[in-house]
């Protein structure tokens, strides 16, 4: 029989703020190794589509199961009906992630609040962390994707970030999270990074919230929006004098959430970027999942991009990978774009790297003896 292991969010939150730069390094690989295998690799053939249920009183429930040559499993998670003043429906969402052996045999059980916090951060780091420019960073929202936006940019490039401010509409939730962060970064990543805070709902917001787009060198969206952030007049491009922001849209999940603005979209799928063959005749915006995000992306279903203008990641990683596959040309242009460039990236999520995050969790958990084992069950 199996020997099953159960992990709870306390434990899980420490093992993922304990991971040292080289650590978060070897979780970011493995997360690179897993889209690959999604695509270009056929990996992606063999995973079951999500399921997604839109109760009648405005609950959400989502059923990710994921397969690979060793493990199988599934992902639910809750995002709860609203109240009358919106309360529940501003908490992280909850769930469990359930795995099993390629024979069947339960190998853990853990909650997956954490992990879905951390492996969609780290889906977005993986274009971040080819960009040459972080200076300046604003991400939307306040909850569980801004913090961990917010931890694992200061764990990666903390050195080079000079401010992080944080868009939302709650005065309370925003300061909330600046204190928690600001808490862990001096006892770990000790940037010197200052925190700012700007209240959506404020009037005059705008203007201020301009020119902070204006001059931001990356921005994270990691708000369940259903119109979009910012328009494309707000990232204000003439005046930038070609420093380009990098963009990414963790927040959305289904095609009545949107983040960013089709405008944007338009704008960058009419310019220069990479295009599918390896070429820069066409923009593109990149995405984690080729097939499910001409489905269930709000940004490209609304903003009707169709498929020779979005690029799986996993495809640009296996160029970085194996540049050979283009010409030296091709390869300087591809690097120049992705650190340079005006780059969207959107993820609504591959289920399978729940799979590769829980178990590289449960490995972690193994070595520092933490958790509840369960042998023969």
């Amino acid at each position: 029989m199996s020997n099953f292991t159960v992990l709870g969010d306390s434990a899980i939150k420490q093992l993922l703020l304990d991971l040292s730069k080289e650590e978060i390094a070897s979780f970011q690989e493995q997360i690179e190794d897993c889209l690959i295998s999604i695509c270009p690799g056929k990996e992606g053939e063999y995973q079951p589509s999500p399921g997604i249920i839109n109760r009648p009183d405005g609950q959400k429930i989502l059923f990710r199961p994921f397969t690979s040559p060793e493990n199988v499993g599934t992902k639910i998670i809750v995002h709860p009906a609203p109240t009358p003043t919106g309360t529940l429906a501003q908490q992280a969402l909850h769930g469990i992630v359930v795995l099993v052996d390629k024979f069947g045999l339960p190998t853990g059980v853990l909650n997956a609040e954490e992990i879905t916090g951390y492996r969609t951060t780290m889906n977005a780091m993986v274009p971040y962390s080819w960009r040459r420019r972080t200076e300046k960073i604003v991400i939307f929202g306040a909850g569980k994707q801004a913090l961990w936006h917010s931890r694992l940019a200061l764990a990666i490039r903390g050195e080079e970030i000079g401010s992080i401010t944080i868009v939302n509409r709650s005065e309370e939730r925003a300061k909330e999270l600046i204190q928690t962060v600001v808490e862990e970064n001096a006892s770990r990543w000790k940037s010197g990074c200052r925190f700012e805070f700007l209240n959506s709902a404020q009037i005059g917001a705008e203007s201020r919230l301009r020119d902070l787009l204006v001059r931001a060198d990356a921005i994270f969206c990691t708000v369940p929006s259903t119109k979009p952030l910012f328009s494309l007049e707000d990232l204000g491009l003439e005046k930038r004098h070609g420093r380009l922001p990098f963009i990414s849209a963790v927040g959305s999940w289904q095609p009545d959430m949107i983040e960013v603005s089709p405008e944007i979209l338009h704008h960058i799928t009419r310019g220069k970027g990479f295009g599918r063959s390896g070429d820069d005749s066409t923009g593109t915006l990149i995405v984690d999942d080729e097939e499910h995000a001409l489905i269930h992306a709000g940004e490209v279903v609304q903003g009707g991009l169709n498929e020779d203008q979005i690029l799986g990641i996993g495809r640009v990683l296996s160029w970085k990978r194996d540049e050979a596959a283009l010409s030296s040309e091709n390869t300087k242009s591809l690097n120049t774009w992705l650190a340079e460039g005006l780059i969207v990236y959107k993820s609504i999520g591959v289920s399978v790297t729940d799979l590769v995050a829980g178990n590289a969790i449960l490995a972690l958990a193994a070595k520092k003896n933490l958790g509840t084992s369960i042998t023969d069950f």
